[in-house]
C-alpha cells in the first residue's frame, strides 16, 4: 500500500487547516467584539454613576442618555444585567426622598450585582 509524497500529505492538511480557520475566524471574531462591547459598556456606565454620584454638572442627565441609546442599540441578552441595573441606579439618583447615604449604599449594592464599584 503506498501513501502518496510527503508534500501531497503537506498539502492537504493545509487545505484542511485553511478550511477550519475560514469557517470558525468568524465566530470568534464575534465573540471577540461582544466582550470588547460589553467591557466597554460597564467601564462607561462605571464612571457615568461615579460622576452623577460625585454630583457633577449634568451627569444624571447623560446617565439617562447613555442608558437609553444603549439600550436601543443592545443586541446582546448578556449586556441586559447591566442596563437594568444602570436603570435602577438611576431611579435612585433622581429620588429626592431618600438620603445622600442611604442613595450611595443601595447603589453600591446594585453596582456590586455586576461586580462593579463607585472606587477607581
Amino acid at each position: 500500500m503506498e501513501i502518496g509524497p510527503i508534500s501531497e500529505w503537506v498539502a492537504a492538511i493545509a487545505e484542511i487547516l485553511a478550511v477550519v480557520v475560514a469557517l470558525f475566524l468568524p465566530y470568534y471574531t464575534a465573540y471577540k467584539a461582544k466582550k470588547h462591547q460589553q467591557r466597554n459598556l460597564r467601564l462607561v456606565l462605571q464612571k457615568l454613576v461615579q460622576a452623577a454620584v460625585a454630583d457633577e454638572p449634568d451627569s444624571v442627565k447623560t446617565l439617562d442618555i447613555f442608558l437609553k441609546i444603549s439600550f436601543l442599540g443592545n443586541s446582546d441578552p448578556a449586556n441586559d444585567n447591566l442596563l437594568l441595573v444602570g436603570n435602577q441606579v438611576l431611579a435612585l439618583l433622581k429620588d429626592s426622598a431618600i438620603s445622600d447615604s442611604v442613595k450611595q449604599d443601595r447603589i453600591n449594592d446594585l453596582l456590586g450585582q455586576v461586580q462593579l464599584s463607585l472606587e477607581n
